[in-house]
């Protein structure tokens, strides 16, 4: 099962979010999810980078220095 991207999650409404967290830790794949996401933070290219730091603001976990 691949996991979602930084887009999927932008696309979720705000209705969807709390479900979309609750679902991915029920299966598991919240941490991953979250791995891969802070990996991306790293990436060279800018848009990876912003779409990654806007997934993670978008499921609530603040910017943090």
């Amino acid at each position: 099962m691949a996991l979602p991207s930084a887009t999927d999650i932008l696309n979720l409404s705000t209705d969807q979010v709390a479900s979309f967290i609750a679902e991915q830790a029920s299966s598991r794949t919240l941490s991953i999810l979250m791995k891969d996401l802070n990996a991306q933070l790293l990436s060279a290219d800018e848009a990876v980078r912003a779409a990654a730091r806007d997934a993670i603001e978008r499921l609530g976990f603040p910017e943090y220095a």
